[in-house]
């Protein structure tokens, strides 16, 4: 069978199958700790500001910082939402992945590859990404994986999906059954 016609009987029983929503794993220690480092740096700065103006005689000044400090607080709270991944579908040969504000789809077809990778983020830098406030989530690189788009609350719960021209990580809580439909969808083979 030559490739078009194997990937359109794919795309064809994809279609055919329900949909399928998995959960995503819970935040790890990583994320919790990373979180509350950040609450205790807001705290301590909020905390730092409100001393150090508070004998100020110039009620603008403290106006002016705490309302900075909030809005600091704000952006901060407005990113931990809008990291929060919720849910992760298959629906045919499409690849949704629910975020507070947004969905982030990928077409599943021409997908070469998928595995478990607990190591994708080793020594990894963020291009433009959230780092763990909330969930690792955005645009990474690395040595060993180069470019990569993540949406993860568990990097040792992470399943790499390879195109030729794409990479992207997750982290449902049942990962066997999530390459399980993958490759059922799609025909992609498993690393291991």
């Amino acid at each position: 069978m030559d490739t078009d016609t194997n990937t359109e009987m794919f795309r064809t029983a994809a279609l055919k199958r329900t949909d399928a929503s998995f959960e995503t794993a819970p935040r790890s220690t990583t994320i919790k700790v990373i979180m509350w480092i950040t609450c205790l740096i807001i705290a301590a700065v909020l905390a730092l500001t409100a001393g150090v103006f508070a004998d100020v005689k110039m009620p603008s000044v403290l106006r002016v910082t705490l309302a900075a400090n909030t809005g600091i607080v704000a952006i901060l709270l407005a990113a931990w939402l809008a990291s929060s991944i919720r849910t992760i579908t298959l629906s045919g040969q499409t690849l949704s992945i629910k975020l507070t504000f947004w969905t982030a789809r990928f077409d599943l077809a021409g997908l070469r590859s998928i595995a478990v990778d607990a190591k994708a983020f080793k020594c990894s830098l963020r291009t433009f990404a959230n780092g763990g406030c909330g969930a690792f989530h955005g645009y990474f690189w690395s040595k060993r994986m180069g470019k990569f788009r993540a949406y993860v609350t568990d990097t040792s719960r992470s399943v790499v999906l390879r195109w030729e021209n794409q990479c992207v990580v997750v982290s449902p809580k049942d990962t066997e059954y999530f390459i399980e439909e993958v490759c059922k969808r799609t025909g992609a083979r498993r690393q291991e």
